[in-house]
């Protein structure tokens, strides 16, 4: 099957278009040039609120992998 739309070299291009259009923008002037971009986005609007609960273990740590990995250091 052959590709029709290669999503990482649009992306590429297209940060390269945006570094060209913000070039000699502040921090601050960027920050706001995105906050006015996505207050007239619906799908933004619907996600701006929207919480995700953190996992209660952080990622690597549970009991099964330091097993594990004391399983294969045990000094």
């Amino acid at each position: 099957m052959e590709k029709t739309f290669d999503a990482v070299a649009w992306m590429r291009k297209r940060r390269e278009e945006i570094d060209k259009e913000d070039q000699g923008l502040s921090w601050e002037e960027k920050h706001e040039k995105t906050r006015k971009l996505l207050e007239k986005d619906p799908l933004w609007e619907s996600l701006r609120k929207r919480f995700v609960e953190p996992t209660s273990v952080p990622f690597g740590k549970t009991k099964a992998h330091k097993q594990k990995v004391t399983e294969r250091h045990p000094d």
